[in-house]
């Protein structure tokens, strides 16, 4: 009798356990309505007025680490010397000097706080980058919606997640993926990724600024 109720128990436990597991797999109608929840919170990303929006009404845009990512990163672009900033990956140290060179020259002065995140969302950062490419279909897996180029659908640049019911851009992940092409320059050529970072400035903005050398792997004094 006893060994009856220990077996009835555990089915019990089990089932309870069981039943409290959440859900991988989500139905039809449930990923065409995530799906065109994606696309709304990419239209809403890619037309935000970079100048104007009110910071708080971006930040819900963004996951809870590209807000953290965010403020480190801006602390970096102001504080860190060359020998910290060359330790960083690739994309870090793009978006770093690229903000140094921004600041030194002023361009920046027309966003009236929150400098990083308008700068990053903004028509000078990774959303830029992004407008100008042919992509395909968005996809989603579960909690994480993507969308890669046209050319290969199937490789995600772009990374959402899904969170408060609601989709969330995650910032650092996608500034790595869509700046995973001209990282490869360092293999290519051999070079360091702030002797790269620095090229590809000097590439883009040779007609617009003076002086886009290796002085931008340091603070800009002014600031």
């Amino acid at each position: 009798m006893f060994r009856f109720i220990v077996l009835i128990l555990t089915a019990f436990l089990f089932a309870a356990c069981a039943s409290s597991l959440p859900r991988t797999e989500m139905t039809e109608s449930e990923i065409q309505l995530r799906t065109q929840a994606l696309e709304a919170a990419y239209q809403n990303l890619i037309h935000i007025p970079a100048k104007t929006a009110t910071p708080d009404s971006v930040l819900l845009l963004l996951t809870d680490d590209s807000r953290y990512w965010l403020e480190n990163i801006e602390r970096a672009a102001l504080y860190e010397d060359s020998a910290l900033v060359e330790r960083r990956p690739f994309h870090e140290i793009l978006v770093i000097v690229t903000y140094r060179l921004l600041l030194r020259e002023n361009v920046l002065s027309e966003y009236p706080d929150y400098r990083m995140l308008r700068f990053a969302l903004g028509e000078r950062g990774i959303l830029r980058r992004a407008k100008d490419l042919k992509l395909g279909p968005f996809e989603i897996k579960n909690d994480r919606g993507s969308r890669g180029l046209k050319s290969s659908p199937k490789v995600p640049i772009m990374i959402f997640k899904w969170d408060e019911m609601r989709w969330k851009f995650d910032l650092p992940e996608s500034m790595k993926l869509l700046t995973r092409g001209l990282a490869t320059i360092s293999v290519k050529k051999d070079w360091s990724d702030s002797k790269t970072a620095i090229y590809l400035l000097q590439k883009y903005y040779h007609n617009t600024f003076f002086n886009v050398n290796e002085s931008l792997l340091n603070p800009v004094p002014s600031i």
